[in-house]
Order: structure tokens, then sequence, then C-alpha cells
């Protein structure tokens, strides 16, 4: 009989409450919160929370291209503190909380004296958790499916031996039904010989002249 497996895949409930905690930052923080006296481009004026999934990639592509060759510092600034935002936005259908931190930290970087840093610093270090516990959910996952291979490997060699077995048995017991039958062969060859023993001696004692 094949064994049920129960249980729950690991990391699963972990994995819940670090997308809660997740969820509870992005819903914190958007682009639009920068209060800047001077203009920036519309893409830094970017609400997350509206913004369509799909459009992310390209919206963090024109981010990635504005922190790295605006002429403004305060743009190039404010453009990796939307990075850090859009890879971690619970919008994002691919989030990357390594990316996240990294633009987080550059945006630290760069004023380590401006106001709020304690809250980002703390955002930083919950960022770095949820990405060392996705992680270790995913290896996590990756043994539980190793596990379930070997499992179910493991089940079909059972099933194959214990077929194996039943026909080794059946074979055994093919193999004594033939021996017995040999066995009787034998014994009725026997008996054969010793009657047509008994008749040649019987015909010699006949044809023999009277002494």
């Amino acid at each position: 009989m094949k064994m049920v497996k129960q249980g729950t895949k690991p990391g699963t409930h972990h994995r819940a409450a670090c997308l809660a905690a997740l969820l509870a930052l992005s819903l914190s923080g958007s682009c639009s919160l920068f209060k800047a006296l001077e203009p920036a481009p519309p893409v830094l004026q970017e609400d997350f929370s509206r913004l369509d999934p799909k459009a992310f990639p390209e919206k963090i592509r024109q981010l990635e291209e504005i922190s790295q060759n605006d002429k403004r510092i305060s743009v190039r600034t404010r453009a990796l503190f939307c990075l850090a935002l859009a890879n971690m936005h619970y919008r994002n259908p691919s989030p990357d909380y390594a990316k996240a931190e990294h633009y987080l930290e550059r945006y630290i970087a760069i004023d380590p004296k401006r106001n709020g840093l304690d809250e980002l610093v703390a955002w930083k270090s919950v960022l770095h958790a949820l990405d060392s516990s996705l992680q270790e959910c995913a290896k996590l996952e990756k043994s539980y499916a190793q596990l379930n291979q070997q499992y179910d490997r493991a089940n079909r060699n059972r099933e194959s031996l214990a077929r194996k077995v039943n026909d080794l048995g059946q074979m055994i017991e093919n193999q004594k039904k033939e021996i017995q039958s040999l066995k009787e062969t034998i014994k009725e060859l026997d008996a054969v010989q010793q009657e047509i023993e008994k008749k040649r001696k019987a015909i010699k004692k006949s044809s023999s002249p009277p002494s």
C-alpha cells in the first residue's frame, strides 16, 4: 500500500509573515512623497500603488537610467529611493528584495545625516531579513521537492521489489511442483523397471533346462 504524504510545504507560514511585513512597508511610501522644489521627471512622481503590475520592469529600467545619467544629484538620489520602492513594492510581480536593499543602502549613504534615517535603516534591516528569509524558504522548498522525488522513487522501488519478490515466490512454487512431479515420474519408472526385471527373471527361469 502506498503511503500518504501529509503536512504543509516548508516555509509557507514564514513566507506569509514576510510578505505581510513587506506589504506594510510598501504601503507606507511612494515616490510621490518627495516634496522637492525643483521639477523632476514624471517617473519620479509615480505612485506605485496605482501602477499596472506589468509596467514595473519598464518603470525600473527608466529609474535606473535616471539614477545613472541625470545631471542633477538630487534627482539621481531620489531615483535611488524610487528604485528601492519599486523593487520591493507589493504590486511588483517579480520583486527583488536584494536590489531594493542595495538601492536603499546607496540612498542612505549619500546623506547619512538626513531626517528619518532611523526609519530608513529599519527598512533596510527588514528588507535584508526578508531577502534572507525568502532565500531560505527557496532552499527549503527545493529540499522539500527533492525529498518528495526521493520518496516517490523509493515507493516505486518498493512496489517493484514487492512484485519481483512475488514473481520469485511463484517461480519457486512452480519449481517445487515440477520437482514433485519428477519424483513421482521417477518412482513410476522405478516400479516399471522392477516389474520388467521380475518378468525377465521369470522368463529366464522357465527357459532353463531341468537339472
